[in-house]
């Protein structure tokens, strides 16, 4: 079983990732994200509008298991984070998250 906080933290320093969910939806949108990771306690309207832009973009989406508050601190943020991209992996093994 993977470390989804370990990951997430070797992606914060040796990948790319846009923190939040205006970046992050232009990322989705753009085609140019690998993964999207999403809140369990994200709003509606993002759930939805990031399923739908990920499902065309054929933009894998994971739902974190904790709540905004916990994937913020994860990210080292001190801040509600309810959506993510995943850019470029770095040394991580994020993308296995997908499989």
């Amino acid at each position: 079983m993977i470390d989804i906080g370990r990951e997430l933290q070797v992606v914060l320093n040796t990948g790319k990732i846009a923190i939040g969910s205006n970046r992050a939806m232009k990322t989705i949108i753009n085609g140019s994200a690998k993964l999207a990771i999403l809140a369990a306690n994200a709003p509606a309207e993002i759930r939805q509008e990031v399923e739908y832009y990920a499902n065309l973009n054929r933009t894998p989406v994971f739902v974190y298991p904790g709540s905004s508050w916990e994937l913020g601190a994860a990210m080292r943020k001190p801040y509600k984070v309810a959506l993510l991209a995943v850019l470029e992996p770095g040394e991580s093994n994020i993308l296995e998250l997908i499989r």
